[in-house]
């Protein structure tokens, strides 16, 4: 099975979830706004050391930041500013969180952390740019290896397992995570290049 099949059937599981919110009649933006004042809530748990409580938080906000946009498309009201501000939104989670982790316990537990965060947070974001810049200029970009839905199963486990046995935990996951992001960065500039390339020979 592969990674995109899995992702289309973690989709599936959610369309009760846009059914129940289409009945409800709010609005894809109070959806992505939500979804991000939670993962704030959750980010400030995990700072506080309350790794569990957190997840919960963060996996329900992670839901509602799952649906916004299908909701939007089974609403008739896509629009280019949602999306801006739903990656927006993410971006500004993925900040809060790294943060938390860096500057609560599990970073006062383990110096390691003052470097592996930057390097994860530093990845995460190459991965999503790459992309954005090559729709930019009209190529598609959405291989690779850790895409956002990995990096939040990834931190998500290793804040169970912090919760649960150890904070070390977050370390192993995080180092993972810093490798896998500049690897799957690394993926798509491959990507970009070949693909760029024939189409500076198909234009000439």
């Amino acid at each position: 099975m592969s990674l995109e099949s899995i992702r289309n059937a973690g989709r599936k599981l959610l369309i009760p979830v846009i059914r129940l919110l289409i009945v409800t009649g709010i609005s894809p933006f109070a959806v992505t706004a939500l979804g991000l004042l939670l993962t704030v809530v959750a980010s400030w748990l995990v700072w506080d050391g309350k790794y569990i409580t957190g997840v919960v938080v963060l996996i329900i906000g992670s839901i509602l930041d799952a649906v916004d946009g299908e909701l939007a498309r089974r609403k008739g009201i896509e629009s280019k500013a949602g999306a801006v501000f739903d990656s927006s939104c993410d971006r500004i989670g993925e900040i809060f969180l790294f943060a938390a982790i860096l500057a609560g316990k599990a970073g006062n537990a383990h110096p390691e952390l003052v470097y592996l965060v930057p390097a994860a947070l530093g990845g995460s974001y190459m991965v999503s740019y790459v992309r954005a810049r090559a729709e930019g200029v009209n190529l598609s970009c959405s291989v690779g290896l850790v895409t956002r839905t990995e990096r939040l199963i990834l931190i998500i486990m290793g804040l169970v397992i912090s919760g649960l046995w150890d904070t070390r935990a977050i370390v192993i996951a995080l180092a993972i995570l810093a490798a896998g992001t500049w690897f799957t960065t690394g993926q798509r500039m491959v990507k970009v290049f070949r693909d760029g390339r024939e189409a500076s020979t198909d234009e000439e």
